[in-house]
């Protein structure tokens, strides 16, 4: 019998235990033997407020972004770069076969010396049939003939020295360099393929200005402006960063219904576009009770705190929120004016009598 009486009361305790956590109306009927008076700091559990924030899966984009192609047509040389190599601007990336542009350069050299000496021949006319037209040798007609030949050699030779300036400017082209500081992120042509003017052949991208862009619904873009900031959490950064939204797109994808939000970031190392981030935008504030973290304990695997009635602790579960700081949110298992035990609690156990002058004070008054 005695045996039954001992379960009986351990079984009460644990009850006891596990209702004190569930509001005043529940006061403890049982205490720990051994009871011990601890010095602790105690306060009053209060309103404070907590950020309403939206999270959002985002991915690391770049600010500069280019597809590299050729302006010419030709068969591709030189195509050495690999993909994660980095340039520098003006680093040769790939050549064009040049054979055919020397050829149309040298037909265009050709041609401008032969539109050359058309001039040269049609000025000669021109000066002798002048001179004849002005001693009345010659008619109008004629001299007019002549002059118009000469009008049409000196706009010949204008369109050929154009048109080899043309052919020399695309030997430029044969040569395609890096427009700027950046890393190959894909290849899409080989050594020996047939580039044509806007087929890319390479893609760079500017690593050094890097963004996050994301797509939020129509009621979080409602409360969005430029320039709000924003937390993001970057997978393979232990610590979140700061970004700063400086693209907000009005217009909806018609097929999510979404906007498009774009946000700056600071220098950090070793992320490439493509990463996988979380965006976590403020969207107003919420009140809600708020403890020191400090008067969090835990208890077989529950989280709790010890409230103080009649000067004696008593454990109560709770159930936490939001950290902002060194103050934590409380959701259930305590009211406003509650007095919690916030330090020297890793010990303390059921009934413990807490030394501290505000609670004893209070407890006078009780």
């Amino acid at each position: 019998m005695k045996y039954i009486t001992k379960a009986v009361s351990i079984s009460f305790l644990a009850l006891a235990m596990g209702l004190s956590g569930c509001g005043k109306d529940a006061e403890p009927t049982a205490v720990e033997t051994n009871q011990k008076t601890i010095k602790a700091d105690v306060v009053k559990v209060g309103v404070g407020t907590v950020p309403l924030k939206s999270v959002v899966p985002g991915s690391v984009v770049p600010d500069q972004k280019a597809q590299i192609a050729s302006r010419i047509m030709g068969y591709i040389e030189n195509l050495d770069v690999k993909v994660g190599d980095k340039v520098t601007r003006g680093d040769l990336l790939f050549s064009i076969d040049s054979g055919d542009i020397n050829s149309k350069i040298q037909q265009a050299r050709s041609g401008f010396e032969q539109a050359k000496a058309a001039l040269e021949y049609a000025a000669a006319d021109y000066k002798r049939f002048a001179k004849l037209y002005k001693d009345n040798a010659v008619s109008k007609q004629q001299f007019d003939k002549v002059r118009l030949q000469f009008n049409v050699a000196q706009e010949n030779l204008s369109a050929a020295r154009a048109g080899l300036r043309q052919a020399r400017d695309q030997l430029n082209y044969a040569n395609v360099k890096a427009p700027f500081d950046g890393v190959i992120v894909q290849k899409m042509a080989t050594a020996g393929s047939l580039a044509a003017p806007g087929n890319p052949v390479v893609v760079m991208e500017n690593l050094s200005s890097l963004s996050v862009q994301t797509q939020v619904s129509n009621e979080l873009y409602a409360a969005l402006r430029i320039g709000d900031p924003a937390v993001v959490k970057i997978d393979g950064i232990n610590r979140p960063v700061e970004g700063t939204i400086y693209t907000l797109v009005s217009a909806a994808d018609p097929k999510t219904r979404t906007h498009t939000v774009k946000l700056n970031l600071p220098d950090v190392d070793f992320v490439n576009s493509g990463t996988f981030a979380r965006v976590s935008f403020t969207r107003g504030e919420r009140s809600t009770l708020m403890l020191p973290s400090s008067a969090i304990v835990e208890r077989a695997g529950i989280n709790g705190v010890f409230v103080v009635l009649n000067g004696r602790a008593f454990f109560h579960m709770v159930r936490t929120g939001a950290v902002i700081g060194d103050m934590v949110e409380v959701q259930a298992g305590l009211v406003v004016g509650d007095q919690v035990v916030v330090s020297n609690n890793e010990t303390l156990m059921n009934g413990d009598l807490i030394d501290n002058p505000n609670v004893a004070v209070e407890a006078e008054g009780a």
